[in-house]
């Protein structure tokens, strides 16, 4: 046994040193723990983190502070940029939040692996309300582990001055593109995807209500088809330049020098702004199928630890129904409602209602930690449409990115 007597001043110091170190050490982390778990004895604390702009999540204290008059439960609302990993390690430590409000659906699938996440209870919403596609976003193994608040796709703009019939196949897409221009983020792979997905190509298949990520459709015969078409719209069809970006092709477009942009509902207010007059379409067909968008949600849902999960889901319902119009009015947020169900701004927008419509042809954003292996997918694009490789190598390409990043992820 370490005996203090026995040493010399300068060795005493030491220790005490340490102890004092350690000790400090000790009441960070108490104040930490004090200040993110859901363990507050009497007070009956609900700690949420969002991933919301600082704007929506003033609005969301608004509300919380008004559902704890009636609930007796006080609730703490701190803005959060972590990642899945950050949120894993505060689950280990018991720091993690109650309910996470407002976070992309593609990081579910590792926590849901990982038992992280509460299942929504039954008749807490009526699902008939949803976008169908919206609740694919949250859904696994056929059971919802989170409530979607908002959801994204994208859409043919196209200019109603100089557009007399909006067309009704890719093919006449291009064939008016040729004469009256049509720009857009060719490169961007979530953009162009559903000239893939019309050949039958897709990211990984679904079976039973999950994905196999080792199915990988985006080097198939259909999926070669699709990177040919994309190259030819460029190098062939000379629609838009290799290097096209979508700034430049938005400005293209509300300036009246092309007739038709790709892009989603993030541009409507920069458009509306121009005083041009534009509208909104759905995507033509091809091959004669409905060309499919990528829908994705952000979405709510509650720690599987939280001590509090009844009220947890109560305050998550009270949000989600008095916040919708606000989220709008401040980022243009769309409700993943149908249009009958709808707040009034998407009720009475034309351009509005066609990305609801869209999104019911949608097909969701793989909600898979492996979709993050198409990061790189852009890059490839960018070769593809400059004439560096071939549709065939392109595809190769894309596939081997995703089957390295699976690997890599096991390593870890």
């Amino acid at each position: 046994m370490f005996n203090i007597q026995n040493v010399s001043e300068k060795e005493k110091k030491v220790p005490m040193r340490r102890f004092c170190k350690y000790l400090c050490t000790l009441l960070i982390c108490i104040l930490f723990l004090g200040g993110c778990t859901n363990t507050q004895g009497d007070k009956k604390e609900i700690v949420i983190w969002s991933h919301l702009t600082d704007a929506e999540i003033a609005e969301l204290r608004i509300l919380a502070d008004k559902w704890s008059e009636t609930s007796g439960y006080k609730v703490k609302i701190h803005s959060d940029k972590g990642d899945n990993r950050a949120y894993i390690e505060a689950a280990k430590r018991g720091i993690e939040p109650d309910i996470e409000f407002g976070v992309s659906h593609d990081r579910m699938e590792k926590l849901n692996s990982e038992k992280l996440l509460a299942q929504v209870p039954d008749n807490l919403i009526d699902k008939n309300k949803y976008v169908s596609s919206s609740l694919e976003t949250v859904t696994f193994g056929n059971k919802m582990y989170g409530i979607p608040i908002s959801i994204e796709t994208y859409g043919l703009y196209y200019n109603k001055n100089k557009v007399k019939k909006v067309p009704e196949t890719l093919e006449e897409l291009i064939s008016q593109g040729e004469k009256l221009g049509f720009q857009y983020d060719i490169n961007n792979f979530y953009l162009s995807f559903p000239i893939l997905q019309a050949n039958g190509a897709y990211i990984f298949k679904k079976q039973n209500g999950s994905y196999n990520v080792k199915d990988i459709g985006l080097n198939n015969e259909g999926a070669i088809k699709g990177y040919t078409m994309i190259r030819d719209m460029v190098r062939k069809y000379k629609l838009m330049p290799e290097n096209i970006e979508s700034i430049t092709a938005r400005n293209s477009f509300k300036n009246g020098e092309t007739s038709f942009y790709i892009s989603g509902s993030w541009d409507l207010e920069e458009l509306n702004k121009s005083g041009l007059n534009y509208g909104v379409a759905a995507f033509p067909k091809y091959n004669g199928k409905q060309m499919m968008s990528f829908i994705t949600s952000q979405v709510v849902y509650v720690s599987s630890k939280s001590n509090y999960k009844e009220k947890d889901w109560e305050l998550v319902n009270y949000l989600i129904n008095n916040s919708k119009g606000k989220l709008f009015d401040i980022t243009g947020r769309i409700p993943p409602f149908k249009i009958d169900y709808n707040i009034k701004e998407v009720k009475d927008s034309e351009k509005l209602k066609t990305f609801i419509e869209q999104s019911q042809y949608g097909e969701v954003l793989p909600n898979v930690s492996e979709i993050q292996a198409l990061q790189d997918a852009n890059k490839i694009m960018m070769e593809l449409t400059a004439g560096k490789i071939t549709p065939e190598e392109c595809g190769k390409k894309i596939e081997q990115n995703i089957l390295d990043f699976i690997v890599k992820e096991k390593q870890k």
